[in-house]
């Protein structure tokens, strides 16, 4: 019979020691310690790392409005809980041989200031965002441009470098808003009977309101939007008559106009909002800005929109 040789003492010993030795290569490589000592997290994805740069730019925001405005420091808090805070890999204290990273912290508490970088970084988390937390994100960049616009005003210096009239929402976000090509290769049938229904409206609303300047610039703004959306070969299924809300026809005043003018732009971001997310995030957040046009006059809640499509 064969006999089958085997390895020496020597040289399985040598083979054990190199076998034992890339074994504990690949257990370190793959993040499994081999003392006693703590797991280390694992790096965060992407669209993690942006979320916890977002959850730590609300909570400075947070910090620095405590006291002097504490209605703003509310809202921060809440869109930080909303994203899912502040991660601490060992909340109850990191064990021995491991921290806890430090607390968020910043070089200035200029609220204005931070606003600004919470905006930035809202931004990036969108980018980064899987497609189902888009939309979360969209809601907070306009409650959060909302924010900056009444924290810091424009200014309506005729000295100033920027023009005198700049709109409000020039600061923090600055995407483009929609031209009514996009919003033609956005809109369903749906979107059609919004826009006009949001037109008529304001057609009803204007020769009630102490100025309609703002109501006649939408019409002609939607009339653009309507007139892209028919050129685009979608089918014209617009309604003859969009009725009215009972409280503006037994009251037509200047107070019932300016709500029934709210309404329609309600109406018409409401719809545009539907579409986040799409396949591009720049579009994304050109959606977000034109929603924001459409109602930063209105009195927001913390997350707008996205509470009135739910």
């Amino acid at each position: 019979m064969t006999r089958r040789a085997g390895l020496s003492t020597p040289v399985f010993l040598l083979s054990a020691a190199i076998g034992t030795a890339i074994f504990i290569l690949a257990m370190l490589v793959a993040g499994v310690r081999i003392d006693s000592g703590p797991t280390l997290p694992a790096p965060p994805s992407a669209a993690e790392q942006a979320r916890q740069n977002a959850a730590s730019a609300y909570a400075l925001v947070a910090e620095a409005a405590e006291g002097d405005s504490a209605e703003l420091a509310r809202l921060a808090r809440s869109h930080e809980e909303a994203i899912g805070g502040v991660w601490v890999p060992w909340p109850e204290g990191a064990p021995d041989g491991a921290t806890n990273p430090p607390p968020p912290a910043s070089d200035t508490d200029d609220v204005t200031v931070l606003l600004d970088r919470a905006i930035g970084a809202t931004v990036d988390a969108l980018e980064a965002a899987p497609p189902a937390d888009v939309p979360l994100y969209a809601s907070i960049l306009i409650r959060q441009q909302a924010a900056l616009d009444e924290a810091a005003p424009a200014t309506q210096d005729s000295d100033a470098d920027e023009s005198a009239d700049k709109a409000p929402g020039a600061a923090g976000l600055t995407a483009d808003t929609l031209s009514p090509g996009q919003v033609a290769e956005l809109a369903s049938g749906q979107t059609l009977i919004e826009i006009d229904a949001a037109r008529q409206w304001l057609e009803a609303a204007a020769p009630h309101l102490d100025s309609a300047d703002t109501a006649l610039t939408r019409i002609a703004a939607f009339d653009d939007y309507t007139s892209a959306i028919l050129q685009s070969g979608t089918a014209d299924v617009r309604r003859a008559f969009a009725p009215l809300p009972d409280w503006f026809l037994n009251q037509p005043s200047p107070e019932t106009a300016q709500r029934l003018e709210e309404e329609a732009y309600l109406l018409v971001a409401s719809e545009l909002f539907t579409y986040i997310p799409t396949p591009d995030r720049a579009l994304d957040l050109q959606i977000a800005a034109t929603a924001f046009e459409f109602i930063a006059r209105s009195d927001l809640p913390d997350f707008p929109l996205l509470e009135e499509t739910a």
